[in-house]
């Protein structure tokens, strides 16, 4: 579901230090790992992509090994972060073409398609395809999950699309 992040090669003092470290902290790690999880199964994961964050970054601990806890405090933050984020935008489709509707959607009058497609292509392809997805009957969190956005991202460009159209559709009227 993550990301996995390779873990560097580690010169003899560092993979002692490391191992230091996993013995005195698993447990506080895994523990802050549960409190981060947004599902009951996920604090394992979350704890293991701590513990390779640690591996990547031990040089940067100046700490002594008894005052780590807050450093590895932040790194488990950031593995949950990074855990739940969605993809970066490369790895992103950006073929917008799979939010077309997989069941036929209602037929308009013939009279309004060609006024009703105008107005749609008023839309930019990231409102266009919010609207096909809600013409489909998925709900905002679906349709965020579906195409790697929030839900907060998804009802702005829904909003922004009906004042798009509403104020085509008052222009035309």
């Amino acid at each position: 579901m993550s990301n996995r992040i390779d873990a560097p090669k580690l010169s003899a003092d560092s993979a002692e230090r490391l191992d230091r470290l996993f013995r005195l902290y698993s447990r506080p790690v895994l523990a802050l790992a549960a409190t981060r999880a947004k599902r009951h199964g996920d604090a394992d994961d979350i704890a293991a992509e701590a513990w390779l964050l640690v591996c990547r970054y031990l040089d940067g601990l100046r700490a002594d090994d008894e005052r780590a806890m807050p450093w590895l405090a932040s790194v488990v933050r950031t593995a949950a972060r990074n855990f739940y984020r969605p993809m970066r935008q490369t790895e992103q489709s950006r073929d917008w073409t799979d939010a077309v509707a997989s069941r036929p959607l209602p037929t308009a009058p013939a009279a309004d398609t060609a006024a009703d497609v105008e107005a749609f292509d008023l839309l930019t392809p990231h409102q266009a395809a919010v609207f096909k997805l809600k013409a489909q009957g998925l709900s905002d969190r679906r349709i965020a999950q579906r195409l790697g956005r929030s839900e907060t991202a998804v009802w702005k460009r829904k909003q922004a699309g009906a004042r798009r159209l509403r104020r085509s559709l008052a222009l035309a009227g």
